[in-house]
């Protein structure tokens, strides 16, 4: 069986890590099979969303430790642009990525779910970066985006101190959105999922465009950026369908995609 499962359900993706016998552990050629199952979500025209998950008690626990260990400086920095251009390919998908957060979510599994737009998790989730007390620091993101969502002097914290939190601790510091059961955690997110399809997909897609590129611009030119969207979205079919439906006040908006 492969070790990322996909399916698809109505408008939203779902792609499952599929190694419970290592905890969903990332190793090289796991990561190649989780690039591959991004690049096929992306040629699907009629998704809307993607769910990321884990098969088992784990998300993703982190990068398989055994793998890396043996290798040296030269080889372990190929491996690591591996993890990191993984996690830029999720960070720049045009489709919304939702990391739902099953169980453990440690080194280079929080770095793929901070790559994602959305996370939630569940109340039995333990994220951390641990990588300090294995003598070494992230390799594939995270001591760039932690403090970009959670702050800097929290970001700090956990990386230098290589603890642990659970799911309200995280949801406290705004790491993730919000803390579910366990076994509505795949509802949730699929409710979520529903909730972000329903809306226009070019608009969404032009948001998440606009709000990545506000992050590394200044105040003004993030608002150019965000005019010039908002401006070329006029010339849109799904502008005139969300705009005519509100004025006729029409529910159950069909949104075509052009």
């Amino acid at each position: 069986m492969s070790d990322v499962l996909y399916e698809k359900r109505n408008h939203t993706g779902i792609l499952t890590f599929n190694r419970p016998s290592s905890l969903n552990a990332l190793c090289e050629s796991f990561m190649k099979e989780i690039r591959d199952a991004l690049e096929k979500a992306e040629k699907d025209a009629e998704l809307r969303a993607l769910i990321l998950t884990g098969c088992g008690k784990s998300f993703i626990a982190g990068a398989d430790i055994k793998e890396m260990y043996a290798k040296d400086a030269d080889s372990i920095f190929a491996w690591s642009a591996l993890g990191s251009e993984l996690n830029l390919k999720i960070e720049n998908m045009k489709l919304p990525v939702i990391a739902a957060i099953n169980g453990y979510a440690l080194g280079g599994g929080l770095e793929l779910a901070l790559a994602c737009d959305i996370r939630i998790a569940s109340e039995n989730a333990k994220m951390g970066l641990p990588e300090t007390s294995l003598g070494v620091i992230c390799g594939a993101g995270g001591t760039q985006r932690l403090p970009r969502v959670i702050g800097e002097s929290a970001a700090k914290e956990l990386i230098y101190t290589a603890r642990r939190i659970d799911a309200q601790e995280a949801l406290r510091l705004g790491l993730v959105s919000r803390v579910v059961s366990a076994e509505s955690l795949m509802e949730e997110a699929l409710r979520l999922a529903e909730s972000i399809g329903k809306n226009a997909p070019i608009a969404v897609r032009s948001a998440k465009e606009a709000i990545r590129f506000g992050r590394d611009a200044s105040i003004e030119e993030g608002c150019l950026f965000e005019r010039e969207a908002f401006r070329v979205l006029f010339e849109t079919e799904d502008q005139k369908t969300g705009m005519g439906a509100f004025i006729r006040k029409e529910k159950n908006v069909v949104f075509r995609n052009k």
